[in-house]
């Protein structure tokens, strides 16, 4: 190890005020007592064991330090997750390490959560609680760490046994991190791209919602004389098109994202219920997002299915597209490709009137035309749903369809 490879980067807001003050004492305190703890489990020099930027430090010494260290330790206080310099340093600690980061960061609860507040979404998956373990000689410690912070603790003469209780136990977890992280040192350039380092933290635009349903047998339920090779044991498993990687929902929602929507997976059983109610309903179906439905032609052979595939065509929703499949690339398809684009015709006769909607509902043949179609219909859709719903709330100025140019639909 090396002086530019700290056991762990210490991550904190600066308190404002004149340096002479010196603000952010416990903090540096806490530091300089952590790293002693640390480098007696790592067997390293306290020098080397982490590492804090200081007030006089250059602005852009901690990307050196960060690239290097193997255990990421943001210090929790409502100004933290307000801070854009936390927010990047804990950007640039993930782009490194990657989708196992959160082995590697041991957050410190400096001060506890206000009433009401919650973590960004950016840290909720990484517990900050201190459980229990056998021998504990301060077993109430980790309550009193959870409900007044370590600060408090480090602070007040009768909390000292459990200051020091904690600052071991946050020691040992460090280590164990450090031990186990997939971390490993990258040169400091390449801790940012060229469109910078995003704020962790930052409020992100919501996206609008894109609801999905597949529906297609399973390998436990599957047509007369029907083989199983294109399913799995649930919808999301099937993979009509044998020439085209993972699952069609996969791909799917991998479309939807690339649109700018967020995908939402709904169950055909609800699809229905939302999409073609009982007609006795009194209240009229009102949409809650785009919709698209995808089904296997295969499963039209089933009349109590085929009936609700036709039920929801004759409810004619602007906002749904129906995408029947009809790959072209099995065998045993092709080989009954008249019964079931007779089916398709007489269970989706709405849906033909139109032209993509025409061409989706009278089968898919190949992958990358139902991928330009899905794009297509999932636009139209977007737009079809805000027309249903502009009389209750004020149009959008912006969103996915009208970021790829499309004009309000016509035909489609």
């Amino acid at each position: 190890m090396t002086d530019a490879t700290p056991v762990f980067f210490l991550s904190y807001a600066r308190t404002p005020g004149p340096r002479r003050s010196d603000p952010d004492k416990p903090v540096f305190t806490f530091f300089e007592e952590l790293s002693e703890q640390v480098a007696r489990l790592t067997r390293v020099d306290a020098e080397q064991a982490g590492h804090m930027d200081r007030p006089d430090a250059p602005s852009d010494q901690w990307r050196s330090a960060l690239a290097a260290c193997r255990v990421f330790v943001p210090l929790y206080q409502p100004r933290y997750f307000t801070d854009p310099l936390c927010g990047r340093q804990w950007t640039a600690f993930k782009q490194r390490v990657g989708p196992d980061y959160g082995r590697a960061v041991v957050p410190v609860l400096w001060t506890p959560p206000t009433a009401g507040t919650t973590l960004p979404l950016a840290a909720l998956d990484i517990p900050t609680q201190l459980p229990r373990e056998a021998g504990d000689e301060e077993r109430d410690a980790p309550d009193r760490y959870a409900e007044s912070g370590l600060f408090r603790l480090m602070e007040m003469e009768d909390d000292q046994h459990a200051y020091h209780h904690v600052l071991g136990r946050l020691a040992e977890r460090i280590a164990r991190s450090w031990a186990d992280s997939p971390a490993r040192p990258v040169s400091a350039e390449q801790l940012t791209d060229r469109r910078g380092l995003e704020d962790a933290f930052a409020p992100q635009p919501s996206k609008p919602a894109l609801r999905i349903t597949v529906l297609a047998p399973t390998t436990s339920r599957l047509p007369p004389g029907r083989e199983a090779a294109s399913y799995g044991p649930d919808t999301e498993s099937w993979r009509p098109y044998r020439t085209t990687p993972g699952s069609l929902t996969q791909q799917a929602f991998a479309l939807a994202r690339n649109l700018g929507f967020e995908p939402e997976l709904v169950p055909f059983e609800k699809a229905y219920e939302s999409i073609a109610p009982d007609s006795s309903a009194r209240e009229p179906v009102r949409p809650f997002a785009p919709w698209v439905l995808v089904v296997d032609a295969w499963v039209l052979g089933d009349l109590r299915t085929a009936e609700r595939v036709q039920r929801i065509d004759e409810a004619n929703r602007p906002w749904l597209a129906v995408m029947a499949v009809l790959a072209e690339d099995d065998p045993q398809t092709r080989r009954d490709e008249e019964r079931l684009l007779g089916l398709l015709k007489t269970h989706l006769t709405r849906h033909r009137h139109h032209t993509a909607r025409g061409t989706a509902a009278r089968g898919i043949a190949k992958a990358d035309v139902f991928a330009w179609l899905f794009g297509e219909l999932a636009k139209s859709c977007y737009l079809r749903y805000l027309d249903s719903i502009q009389d209750d709330f004020p149009r959008p100025s912006s969103g996915p369809a009208r970021s790829h140019g499309v004009r309000r639909p016509t035909s489609d």
